[in-house]
């Protein structure tokens, strides 16, 4: 096996790649951590559910819209810096928030915007930097294959790493101990050659385009942007469709081997493409990957397969999710001045987030109107708005790649 047999091989070969990938995905495990550890926290104090949900989804809407602002920041100012003093405060906001939630839960909730609004933008950060690490073609279409799947792990490891944390550092410390995540996963990533260069020439250099206008607005990123937030939409809705369908079963642990299954599906396929990247360009491929994703969770619908049939179908449903995601980073990559280009991969993370939200908070609303016969409904839902979004990315004659600044 030789690295230009396999560009994923290639990639990881590269210098810089794995640790910045590694420690991006420990900066990124609060994200992942934050819903259970709230949740639980609460549980441990007033019991209240209802106080649960609301500050979770502060803390999610919150992150929400701050990683398109911080990354704009980042392409003003650089990438330590903003890690760094992004990473201390979010920790200090997670830290507050875990004092407080019990005697103040009005000031709890407020900590719990500023943790989401000050949550390390690695994600983005890393994109921005992977054009810079690896070379064009399929060897960067393999790294952002590979960025798409590695980030599945976080979504194992964080509910497994809040039991741990509860059980070692009780409810209160587990709060802070996914914080302490965050930041040491942030500062370990700026400790690393390439960020501290991309900053370097930012000041030396970068800062001479302030005029960019936000990257949001050219017409293309915002098609991708409200793309993303349709591939959103299933996987939010999964968690809620999980859950039916444990209890239409009245099967206990279900729903975890469903979304367990569905992460082993998209590491799949992550790998397969990271082996075998896609031979066709972004703009052609988003809205054929974007109708395929659809297409792989409509056999959940399907709710009186046998249960091994049906987790069989949750692993089906993920191995779309990767190749999408890597060709959304790259058409951005491609329509966004080098001089935005963190900024707008932060809002394509915060269209994600968004439809992630959208799809969990639509799915949960049915299933609690409906009850869980509505499951079937719910997955048909949730994919006929994926495949009907997927239609705005197809290429326009009038769409034309942003100018490339110097970054």
């Amino acid at each position: 096996m030789t690295s230009s047999s396999y560009p994923v091989v290639a990639v990881l070969r590269t210098r810089h790649t794995g640790y910045l990938l590694s420690t991006s995905l420990l900066g990124r495990l609060p994200g992942a951590m934050a819903a259970l550890a709230l949740v639980q926290l609460v549980r441990s104090t007033s019991g209240d559910f209802g106080f649960a949900g609301l500050i979770t989804a502060v803390y999610v809407v919150a992150g929400a819209v701050g990683q398109p602002l911080l990354g704009r920041l980042i392409d003003r100012v650089g990438q330590v810096a903003v890690l760094a003093v992004s990473g201390i405060l979010s920790f200090l906001a997670f830290t507050g928030m875990a004092l407080t939630l019990e005697p103040l839960p009005g000031l709890a909730v407020a900590l719990a915007a500023a943790a989401g609004m000050f949550t390390p933008p690695l994600e983005p950060a890393l994109r921005a930097l992977w054009p810079r690490l690896v070379a064009p073609g399929p060897q960067l279409k393999a790294a952002f294959s590979l960025d798409a799947g590695a980030q599945e792990i976080i979504f194992i490891l964080g509910p497994l790493l809040t039991v741990v944390g509860i059980a070692v550092f009780g409810p209160v410390g587990n709060l802070l101990f996914a914080g302490g995540l965050g930041l040491v996963g942030a500062l370990a990533f700026i400790l690393n050659p390439a960020p501290r260069a991309a900053s370097a020439q930012r000041r030396s250099g970068g800062a001479a385009h302030p005029g960019v206008r936000s990257p949001i607005l050219i017409p293309a990123v915002a098609r991708v942007a409200v793309f993303t937030f349709g591939i959103g939409v299933p996987v939010g809705a999964l968690t809620i469709v999980a859950t039916a369908s444990e209890a239409a079963r009245m099967s206990e642990g279900l729903a975890g081997w469903i979304l367990a299954v569905n992460a082993v599906g998209a590491l799949v396929g992550a790998t397969v493409v990271g082996i075998r990247p896609l031979g066709s360009t972004p703009a052609r491929l988003l809205t054929v990957c974007g109708a395929l994703l659809a297409l792989g969770y409509l056999p959940l619908a399907a709710t009186a397969l046998p249960m091994w049939a049906y987790v069989a179908a949750a692993g089906i449903s993920g191995l779309m999710l990767p190749p999408t995601l890597g060709q959304v980073f790259e058409r951005i990559s491609q329509l966004s001045p080098a001089a935005a280009l963190t900024e707008a991969n932060g809002w394509v993370v915060s269209a994600m987030t968004l439809g992630v939200g959208a799809g969990t908070l639509a799915a949960g609303a049915v299933v609690g109107a409906a009850g869980t016969s509505a499951v079937a409904w719910i997955v048909l839902g949730a994919s006929a708005l994926t495949a009907l979004l997927s239609l705005i990315a197809l290429p326009t004659r009038t769409a034309v790649v942003a100018p490339t600044l110097s970054a």
